[in-house]
């Protein structure tokens, strides 16, 4: 199977070479380096990549459309993007439409640059991708593009350590200038005259040294690349060798630097906020800018015709740099005033969304992630890091490895490397002790499948792989679903392949890919393994540093990136904490992105003009203090109008903590529904009071417990803004509805906080999430119709049947008049989940016992509020100097 699998993909990868020389698809097919028995399976393959489409990025620009200067080039001539095209086609088996999309991405990328020709020019610009989703492929069109357009220097700010420099001029070398050697895998070195000077190399010290640069190659036709790390006697001696260069050459060489991972180092964290206009370096208060960030500005500077490209999948610190900031000595800050640029999501990428899902209880949306996430207990990370001792989740995860493993050799990809992820500390005492562990450990699996399979070891293998492994594939579309027994003969030899490395600056051990193409290792780490550094392959993460700023969470995320074909084999054993803030991140991103989307719909607004808005968390920070240093916080203007609100996240790791929350909830509804009196209408699922003023409403829901370290749902918040909603004649009827079961369920219980007159409500199944302290969404499908008028109603009715909107509750909540509202109050079984039966993928119970003391029912609320007249705060978020636009 594997051996027909490499033809399959030997023969398409031929096939597209061929096509992109310039060969009918006849011709292609009958060729003979095209198998006869493989032409009909190569033809239904070329024919369905012709027939995929591909997302455009998003693009708020300066730039007007009339002045694309790109519509007047010559392309014919080009070299270096034609060559790595090829490259991507015929060597790294890229599809059409992935090639297609990225030529797209990087052309909208070029087209805000100037013409390399004009007389002077200053771009700064910001693009934005998702971690490890293929920025640099992105920036590495865009710099061969830019070559051929006649931009003659390109320098590029590559991390903060050797071993990212060296990645990165790797892959550079390797897809864009070539060797002399001409070396398998490598693009061909470029005919004399075209061929690149590089005062930088692959070497892990190659980093730029004035002692083998040469100001003549500035001055000639062929163009210079340099690939520097970010580091202060670096950009000194870079700075050193620019200033020293010819006055002509400053002033006439077109000149592209590329900020990757633009959010490390490169932000300013030090200096003062002035303007150009009203610069004083006499201020007392002044101060100067941060060193890399003032070296970098300074570069830039040098040359008059110049273009700053960011690039970050974590933008979060280049949004709230102040969009007008100068310093005398350094220039502009790095604010991208001329161009935002959002890739789109690859197909086949997994980022937080696939893996940890997305709730939005706003819009009622829940999109579910793989089933892959596994916890880690809070104690296990104690015993390790405090104890050193080797805790049970961490033993399983190496068992889920070796599985891992095995079963990617039977689907073909023996050769492939595999890696595991431990990352449990940024301080480097910590993981020589884990490394040691780990090694001790995994040597004496490997020694029971040598001598004593059947003394245990094969069985534990057996019982992870058909309860875990199995499940987990069979609800992935097109996953193979393989037997222990299919994949027994593969645990062996990945087992003697492994090897358990500590990557860190004491040990200098690596991950080598280019050396080690087929590498199977532990890699134990921190901060060298926490951002830029790809693990091929990787399997599973042991993942349980807690960081609560975004940005650095989000980078230290390694698993992400494409996973297709081993997705459902993938692992990420993480505590739960952090697995809900993934979550939770995972509807930053989306809203960030959002907000582009609707910026771009706006023509002629410029990115100097706008500002990005960053949904703020109860527990975590967006960026450090020094990054955000000059920040707002703020409420937007974005009501609660058409909005539904839910307490869908309870404290359910911390039981003690959770049961007094219940109590107190519960003493609190049950107040509540005795001063409402009697109710004026029973249903099958629960009593429904109508016409109850806000001021029962703002008491209630002031008085109801939620933990601010993991609930998004904020009482004081929306207390305050239907009284304000109030002042205006909105929201000062409610309806109040107790949602339990349509029929009697004996186990799962019937609340009990409702008043003595009115009849049995039985609790209703509410899982959670696994691992997380969330369920997702209470409400089901018709919930927010209760309580509308017959008019309403048949409004409601209108808006489905016309396909306006297709969600029950949106409706009913587009139909509702701004001076109604509806409080749903869900009575949720501590039972929920206890039949396995019962539970969906990726689901458990909320209690793993709920006869334990402190197991409690809990209750949940869900408001929909209708469309108010006037607009007031609602969602807490974080701006820079320039601000977010609610409506334009």
């Amino acid at each position: 199977m594997s051996q027909i699998s490499t033809l399959q993909d030997q023969a398409l990868r031929t096939a597209r070479f061929l096509l992109d020389l310039g060969h009918s698809k006849d011709d292609v097919l009958s060729n003979q380096l095209i198998p006869a028995e493989l032409r009909e399976w190569v033809a239904n393959r070329l024919e369905e990549e012709s027939n995929k489409t591909f997302e455009r990025a998003r693009v708020i620009s300066s730039t007007e459309e009339l002045h694309d200067w790109l519509l007047s080039v010559d392309r014919s001539e080009w070299y270096y993007w034609k060559t790595l095209r090829s490259y991507l086609l015929g060597y790294k088996g890229w599809s059409k439409d992935t090639v297609l999309s990225l030529d797209d991405a990087s052309d909208r990328i070029l087209r805000e640059l100037k013409p390399p020709s004009t007389a002077e020019f200053d771009i700064r610009g910001l693009v934005l991708g998702y971690v490890q989703s293929g920025k640099t492929a992105n920036f590495t069109a865009v710099i061969a593009k830019a070559a051929d357009a006649g931009y003659r220097l390109i320098v590029v700010f590559s991390g903060i350590d050797n071993g990212l420099r060296r990645q990165t001029q790797l892959r550079l070398n390797r897809e864009l200038t070539g060797y002399p050697t001409n070396p398998r895998g490598a693009v061909r070195l470029p005919p004399v005259g075209r061929q690149w000077h590089q005062f930088t190399s692959d070497d892990l010290d190659g980093d730029f040294s004035i002692g083998r640069a040469n100001h003549a190659a500035l001055q000639g036709s062929q163009p210079v690349l340099l690939v520097i790390k970010k580091n202060g006697a670096v950009l000194r001696r870079l700075k050193a060798w620019f200033d020293s260069a010819p006055p002509e050459v400053r002033l006439t060489l077109p000149a592209l630097f590329i900020d990757d991972e633009a959010d490390q180092a490169s932000v300013d964290t030090r200096g003062s906020y002035q303007t150009q206009a009203a610069f004083d370096a006499d201020n007392p208060d002044y101060e100067a800018p941060a060193v890399i960030n003032g070296l970098i500005r300074s570069l830039i500077s040098i040359f008059s015709r110049r273009a700053y490209v960011a690039y970050t999948a974590t933008p979060f610190a280049n949004i709230l740099i102040p969009h007008n900031t100068y310093d005398g000595a350094v220039g502009s800050d790095l604010y991208p005033k001329d161009f935002f640029i959002d890739l789109p999501k690859p197909p086949g990428y997994f980022g937080t969304e696939e893996f940890f899902g997305r709730f939005d209880s706003n819009g009622n949306e829940s999109v579910s992630g793989l089933d892959v996430v596994r916890i880690i207990p809070a104690k296990e990370v104690v015993s390790l890091l405090q104890d050193n001792l080797l805790p049970a989740s961490l033993n399983l995860s190496l068992f889920a490895f070796v599985l891992g493993g095995a079963a990617r050799a039977k689907r073909g990809k023996g050769d492939a490397p595999s890696t595991m992820l431990v990352h449990t500390s940024q301080r480097i005492a910590d993981q020589a002790p884990t490394k040691k562990l780990i090694e001790n450990r995994f040597r004496e699996i490997k020694d029971l499948w040598r001598y004593d399979r059947n003394g245990g070891i094969r069985e534990g293998l057996k019982v992870l792989w058909e309860e875990d492994f199995i499940p987990t594939s069979s609800g992935i579309p097109d996953a193979p679903v393989d037997t222990f027994m299919d994949i027994e003969p593969f645990i062996g030899p990945f087992m003697e392949a492994v090897v358990v490395r500590e990557i860190n600056s004491d040990t200098g051990e690596v991950l080598d890919f280019e050396r080690e193409p087929s590498l199977k290792a532990i890699a134990v780490g921190g901060n060298r393994l926490a951002r830029g550094l790809t693990l091929e392959g990787l399997l599973v993460s042991f993942f349980a540093r807690r960081s609560p700023q975004y940005d650095t969470l989000l980078q230290m995320a390694r698993w992400y990136g494409y996973r297709a074909g081993y997705e459902d084999l993938t692992r990420i054993y993480t505590t739960s904490e952090l697995a809900g803030w993934f979550t939770d991140l995972a509807l930053v991103e989306y809203r960030l992105r959002q907000d582009m989307q609707v910026y771009e719909q706006i023509p002629g607004l410029k990115p100097s003009e706008l500002g990005m808005r960053i949904l703020q968390h109860p527990s975590m920070q967006v960026t450090s203090a020094l990054k955000r240093r000059t920040g707002v916080a703020t409420i937007i203007s974005q009501s609660y109008s058409l909005q539904l609100e839910q307490t869908f996240k309870f404290p359910l790791q911390d039981e003690a903590r959770l049961a007094l929350i219940c109590e107190e909830n519960r003493q609190a509804t049950k107040s509540f529904l005795q001063r409402l009196g009697g109710s004026d209408k029973k249903t099958k699922f629960g009593p429904v009071w109508s016409e109850v003023s806000a001021a029962e409403i703002v008491k209630f829901i002031r008085g109801f417990s939620t933990d601010i370290e993991v609930s998004s749902f904020s009482s004081e918040l929306i207390a305050a803004w239907i009284e304000r909603q109030n002042l205006s004649g909105d929201l000062v009827s409610w309806t109040v509805a107790v949602r339990g079961r349509d029929e009697e369920d004996k186990e799962l219980g019937r609340a009990s906080w409702l008043p003595n007159d009115e009849p049995a409500v039985w609790n209703i199944s509410r899982t959670r999430i696994r691992g997380t302290n969330s369920l997702g969404v209470i409400t089901t499908p018709g919930d927010e119709a209760i309580g509308l008028t017959d008019l309403e109603v048949i409004a409601a009715d209108a808006k489905m049947a016309s396909g306006e909107h297709r969600d029950r509750n949106r409706a009913a909540r587009y139909s509702r008049s701004s001076q109604k509202a509806l409080l749903l109050i869900y009575p949720i079984s501590k039972k929920s989940g206890h039949d396995p039966a019962a539970l969906a993928k990726g689901r458990e119970s909320l209690y793993k016992d709920p006869s334990n003391s402190l197991a409690r029912d809990l209750i949940g609320l869900a408001i929909s509020f209708p469309k108010t007249k006037t607009d007031g705060p609602s969602e807490a978020y974080l701006e820079g100097s320039a601000r977010w636009r609610p409506c334009i």
